[in-house]
């Protein structure tokens, strides 16, 4: 995308922008600071594991980021300088940190330099500069990245941008941009219907400028409300989230939300609702190999040319968290989110398709005749428990896709189409001021269960996907867990944190797209049409160990990770060249080194 894509991008924002600045010689407040974007490296984590160590409000759920770090937690720099959360950071930031303004027509521009506590009718801040650089060596790895895209080679990211603040309004421009190699590999031999998901963005380099982690808000005390491009994560994972997370690029949406935990006599609450637009990749492709050829390998991700408006789908989503009063550090949460196809009549259809309705009921009226809407449903259920005292938290997600039939198929087939994700986390006080040992888990399963396999719509109905054909997709990518339908991931491991330093040592497992593996690859079934009777051999997994470092030298932060990965079974294929052994046919086995490195400039 050229700079004249990412103006059109802009310009639904752009009056608001000439608004907000005109507001802003007028208003006046206290100072306020910018929210950290979700994955940004060390910032964002180093947020909830200061809740672990007891230094912020226990009553934040971390369930709905990103956090607003100074209504929130009292935070006012979330990059730097708060010597509650960074008291090593003795960095002197320049006045363009923030440049705080007395505005009149008579004086003009005074610049002041910073002050924590002073008031302004004016605040801009220069936001840190991020780059973020990956090379995957066989195969595309990674995931929950943004707009950065699956692909193999080398890949770079790169956001910068500005905050302004005037009274109970704000804005932020921080536009993204990726450019990949986007290199060769071997081509799947099936790709999963209903769902707009390319395994690879074209035949050619990828580029492309995104609004990114741009938004405009009003604060009203607790409430937030505007319009946004960010990343949204909704639930208590990780690694990987049943419903949100940051794996696509941002989507526009209206929101309106708790900008901190709202405190009554029974507890504290926090919730979001989002209306938004999904786009399509704009890439297509066949869903299989042709029958005959060997080995099988489906053809090439080619530009949709024939779809040049990307065909939009509209979103209405929810997500609602309660901590009981008599239950500290217990968060109990639900999300629901309902998407439609199509360019929707006005704002009134947003809100329509929240309506609680089972499929039976739909029969005779929105089903038939020119009144059918092609909805897609998604729900979760989830648990935070803080161990506020122990350092520690633990927290599960279940979710289920596809709304159930009638109160009977609710009742009688409860794990039909469900995922779920468990993890947990404690931190160990080492000697020193602010050593820690933290120790770290998460599973997440999005293979449907034993039920969906003999089901002969299993696909049709694999988590992620529907019949309206983009699934629960924006851009191409899945807005949930990153690994995608049908698969499971489990990591594990230890990092050693010393301030700015620290050191990991991780293990991940990912098997892929099962659900795919049982119900549609026939060139590994053994037994004609029974899906139990496959060559249960050539699942499709990555495993291996990733060894992460961070640092800083001043105000530039520094991290890197080397990844050695070994694959089993690449896109569940014989290998070509093998022969029988004792035990199976080989497969396509290697092993391959990937690698990320980020930086961070804090002006």
């Amino acid at each position: 995308m050229r700079a004249n894509q990412l103006s059109g991008y802009l310009h639904p924002f752009k009056g608001l922008y000439i608004i907000l600045f005109t507001l802003s010689l007028i208003g006046s407040s206290k100072l306020t600071a910018q929210s950290v974007p979700v994955g940004m490296p060390f910032f964002e984590d180093a947020l909830r594991r200061g809740q672990l160590m007891g230094l912020f409000d226990p009553n934040i759920s971390f369930t709905i980021r990103p956090v607003d770090p100074v209504r929130a937690m009292g935070i006012d720099n979330p990059f730097g300088t708060d010597t509650s959360l960074f008291p090593l950071d003795s960095n002197v930031y320049s006045r363009y940190t923030d440049l705080r303004a007395n505005l009149s027509f008579a004086s003009g521009l005074e610049l002041n330099k910073h002050k924590p506590g002073n008031k302004s009718n004016l605040r801009l801040t220069l936001l840190p500069v991020y780059l973020h650089t990956r090379y995957n060596q066989h195969h595309p790895y990674g995931w929950s990245d943004g707009p950065m895209v699956p692909a193999r080679g080398l890949q770079q990211y790169v956001s910068g941008g500005i905050y302004m603040k005037a009274g109970i309004f704000e804005a932020q421009l921080r536009p993204e941009f990726v450019w990949s190699q986007n290199r060769e590999f071997q081509n799947p031999p099936f790709r999963t219907r209903y769902i707009d998901m390319p395994e690879r963005m074209g035949q050619s380099n990828y580029e492309k400028a995104f609004l990114g982690q741009s938004y405009v808000k009003m604060h009203l005390g607790p409430i937030a409300m505007g319009l946004s491009n960010e990343n949204l994560w909704w639930g208590p994972g990780r690694k990987n989230s049943i419903i949100l997370t940051n794996n696509a690029p941002g989507f526009g949406h209206f929101t309106l939300n708790s900008n901190k935990p709202i405190k009554t006599r029974i507890g504290t609450f926090e919730g979001q609702m989002v209306l938004g637009k999904l786009r399509r990749s704009g890439f297509m492709y066949p869903r299989r190999y042709t029958p005959g050829e060997w080995p099988p390998i489906a053809g090439n991700v080619v530009p949709d040319t024939a779809n040049v408006a990307n065909v939009y789908g509209y979103v209405n989503a929810m997500i609602g968290v309660y901590q009981p009063k008599w239950l500290p550090g217990l968060f109990l949460g639900a999300t629901r989110v309902v998407q439609a196809m199509g360019d929707n009549p006005g704002i009134r259809d947003y809100i329509k398709i929240l309506s609680i309705v089972s499929k039976s009921s739909l029969i005779g009226s929105e089903l038939e005749g020119n009144k059918s809407v092609n909805r897609n449903q998604i729900i979760s259920i989830f648990t935070r428990y803080l161990l506020k005292e122990s350092h520690a938290e633990v927290y599960f997600e279940i979710g289920r896709e596809d709304n159930w039939w009638d109160f009977e198929d609710l009742m009688t087939r409860p794990q039909y189409s469900t995922a779920y994700n468990v993890g947990f986390r404690k931190l160990y006080d080492l000697k020193g001021k602010g050593r820690l040992l933290e120790v770290s888990a998460e599973y997440t399963k999005i293979q449907g269960p034993v039920e969906n396999i003999v089901n002969p719509q299993v696909i049709a109905n694999s988590f992620y996907m529907h019949g309206n054909k983009q699934g629960w997709t924006n851009q191409g990518q899945v807005l949930g867990a990153g690994i995608g339908p049908g698969s499971n991931m489990m990591t594990a491991g230890v990092s050693y944190l010393n301030g700015f330093n620290s050191f990991g040592l991780h293990f991940e497992r990912v098997i892929y797209n099962e659900d795919m593996f049982h119900a549609e690859i026939d060139y590994l079934k053994l037994g004609g049409p029974n899906p139990f009777f496959v060559d249960g051999s050539k699942h499709f997994v990555d495993w291996g160990f990733i060894f992460s470092h961070h640092t800083s030298f001043d105000k530039l932060m520094l991290g890197y990770q080397l990844h050695l990965l070994r694959t089993y079974n690449f896109q569940w294929n014989y290998d070509p060249y093998g022969g029988a052994g004792p035990f199976r046919f080989t497969g396509i086995n290697v092993w391959s080194l990937n690698a990320e490195l980020s930086l961070i400039y804090r002006f």
